[in-house]
């Protein structure tokens, strides 16, 4: 949780000054979240004091309706480095995963310029295999649905629109936190394999990018956080812009008041795609991914082989490819990422197809489309390793479309 931070909502005609005095805090902010249905008052506390001191005495407080801490989750990446060579953590665990390797990983292609756009699709597999676009069967879906005009907000650390791969897919943008800011290349690495054009094949390159910088810090300061106050902020925006689609990768506790706002998501009709996290095996449920409201994604290689440093659970949903993916960094640069926060953008991308087609999907049947139609892996049936299995978006098309256009 965020220091010395809280967040609650006050019971009808209680008054914020007194409140706010009996505590010793100071309000920071007020905002209305509609998907929520709360007005939440962010304070800081004064003289260093225990926000969990302060919330146990909130509790017996008739004034206070709901009260609770500023949570914070990660987006963990560490500063590339020269050379080709890991580059520490990528996405989505809290800290710290259970062991070095556990992390998500960013293999950097140093000093890679910029790269004009290719004319044929011949070039694309020579600049670097691309395995995402066989176990998706991308070429033919996209001879069938591309997610035209379907708005996917990628809640995250900023996008880099003017990368070669996301030129034009720009719909809106928004920044929870104020202020300057540069785009953190994981929302950049996340909204390319949703949509990117160029040298890569997104998912969903027609659908429209809805980008919220909830997520501060850059690489070499640290990992990029989020807190739940900036988070609402960022999904009570996307509501406003129409998202359909709702990208989630990263992770953190569990969070009553980031239930409640995926919980209205879902009732206006935004199907929320989060990430498992990277904590290992014994880790324990990461949220959102755990949260009843999503569709909770893991990671798979090249061979359909589990992502090592993945959580299990009974949470996990589906499976998607998410090791060694040749991702879009800002700058006009790419480097290699696995983990479960790209695995659940190529499942967004997914969820972009299905919507375009068919718009009257809710998240209760997406989610059965996409687990019905899965590649099973590892034990038979549903596990918690793999979920209902690998997606598979051609089979999850057919299922919706008429014969006759099911397959190309």
């Amino acid at each position: 949780m965020v220091n010395e931070e809280i967040l609650f909502e006050l019971a009808p005609n209680a008054q914020a000054e007194a409140v706010l005095r009996r505590y010793r805090a100071t309000q920071i902010a007020s905002r209305r979240f509609g998907l929520a249905g709360m007005t939440i008052i962010r304070a800081r506390l004064e003289g260093g004091r225990s926000a969990r001191s302060v919330l146990a005495q909130m509790a017996g407080d008739p004034r206070v309706a709901s009260a609770q801490p500023n949570y914070l989750y990660a987006l963990q990446q560490d500063e590339p480095k020269g050379g080709v060579q890991p580059a520490g953590t990528d996405v989505a665990p809290v800290l710290p995963a259970s062991k070095p390797d556990d992390a998500e990983k960013l293999i950097v292609i140093p000093d890679l310029p910029p790269i004009p756009p290719l004319v044929s699709m011949a070039p694309k597999r020579e600049l670097q295999p691309q395995y995402v676009v066989e176990k998706l069967h991308l070429d033919d879906l996209h001879k069938i649905a591309r997610g035209t005009a379907i708005r996917v907000a990628v809640i995250d650390s900023g996008a880099d629109t003017s990368h070669p791969e996301l030129q034009g897919v720009l719909a809106g943008s928004f920044d929870a936190l104020g202020g300057e800011g540069q785009p953190d290349a994981h929302g950049t690495a996340m909204a390319a394999a949703i949509l990117a054009q160029a040298q890569l094949q997104g998912v969903a390159p027609g659908a429209r990018l809805l980008a919220a910088r909830a997520f501060s810090g850059a690489a070499a300061a640290g990992p990029a956080n989020g807190t739940t106050f900036h988070i609402l902020a960022a999904l009570d925006w996307a509501a406003g812009e129409g998202a359909r689609v709702l990208n989630l990768s990263f992770a953190g506790p569990q969070d009553r008041l980031l239930s409640r706002s995926l919980a209205g998501a879902k009732t206006k009709g935004m199907v929320a795609v989060a990430a498992a996290g990277n904590g290992g095996a014994k880790a324990a449920p990461l949220y959102p991914a755990a949260d009843p409201n999503v569709i909770a994604v893991t990671a798979t290689d090249a061979d359909d082989k589990p992502f090592s440093g993945a959580n299990r659970g009974d949470y996990i949903a589906v499976a998607a490819p998410g090791v060694d993916v040749l991702a879009a960094e800002p700058q006009g640069r790419y480097a290699f990422s696995s983990g479960t926060s790209i695995a659940a953008a190529h499942v967004s991308g997914l969820v972009a197809l299905l919507l375009e087609k068919r718009p009257e999907l809710g998240l209760d049947d997406v989610r059965r489309l996409l687990s019905e139609s899965a590649v099973d892996l590892g034990g038979r049936g549903k596990d918690p390793v793999f979920g209902a299995g690998r997606v598979d978006g051609q089979a999850a098309l057919s299922r919706v479309l008429p014969v006759s256009t099911a397959r190309p």
